[in-house]
């Protein structure tokens, strides 16, 4: 091959990023969209998973049965490697309490919870007459203002550090939430006073007028280790006793009196 075609072939694909350099100039900013893109849906390296989330893995699964969560990128605000679905609370006897539907939170907060419900719930339940059979979660991972208010701050549900807790069932059928002032006063004080010990945020009724129905928990961080408790363990609502009915008027009567 003679020294001219060698030189010619060389130079074909020189002549051809020439003549497309500036289509790519002109498209050189989307490519960088696009790339900043692909690139912000995945996550570091570095965090699948961090050391101290594989470490809380290891906790969590002594005491309960849980489902890694895949990594979540959007939206960017709500980010989150850490994520669990929590299935089932184990207690010592190796019995179970069921969390159902099974929430998606932090392996953190999964613990702090799985924690509550051993060492808390189950044991001051026994006042109640029976074990505790399931808890249902209200309202977990969501990425969402707090209370749902368009513009608002990020809730700590948006950051699966928090667990709105519906209702607590027992192994003999019953069922009720922490709010029902037909519960035994004492147990709820009793839920009231673990709950604020153990976690940042505690609010039910009396807080707003978001949680009278339900028990917010979360695990905000706020300085100084500052926490919110508000909850009114309320009494039972009087019952109305019915007043006596009136005698009808006798009329006649009155008329014989007046006469």
């Amino acid at each position: 091959m003679s020294q001219r075609r060698i030189t010619l072939r060389l130079l074909a694909p020189l002549a051809l990023l020439a003549a497309t350099a500036g289509a790519a100039q002109a498209s050189a900013s989307e490519l960088e969209r696009e790339l900043y893109r692909e690139l912000h849906k995945m996550p570091p390296a570095a965090v699948f998973p961090l050391p101290e989330t594989r470490a809380c893995y290891d906790r969590l699964g002594k005491i309960a049965t849980f489902t890694p969560v895949p990594i979540r990128v959007e939206p960017s605000q709500c980010a989150r490697y850490d994520m669990v679905r929590l299935d089932r609370v184990v207690l010592p006897d190796k019995s179970f309490v069921v969390v159902s539907p099974a929430p998606s939170l932090r392996c953190s907060m999964a613990e702090a919870v799985a924690e509550w419900v051993r060492d808390d719930i189950v044991p001051a339940a026994g006042e109640l007459g029976a074990a505790v059979a399931a808890i249902s979660g209200y309202d977990s991972y969501e990425c969402r203002p707090r209370n749902n208010i368009a513009g608002g701050i990020l809730s700590e549900h948006g950051k699966g550090n928090a667990l709105d807790v519906g209702a607590i069932k027992l192994r003999n059928g019953a069922s009720f939430t922490l709010t029902d002032a037909l519960v035994s006063k004492p147990f709820r004080e009793a839920m009231r006073s673990r709950a604020c010990a153990r976690f940042a945020t505690v609010l039910g009724p009396g807080s707003d007028g978001y949680h009278n129905d339900h028990i917010h928990i979360d695990l905000a961080e706020r300085s100084n280790g500052y926490k919110i408790c508000q909850w009114n363990v309320l009494d039972p609502a009087p019952i109305a006793v019915p007043l006596p009915r009136s005698r009808p008027l006798d009329l006649a009567a009155d008329q014989s009196k007046s006469r």
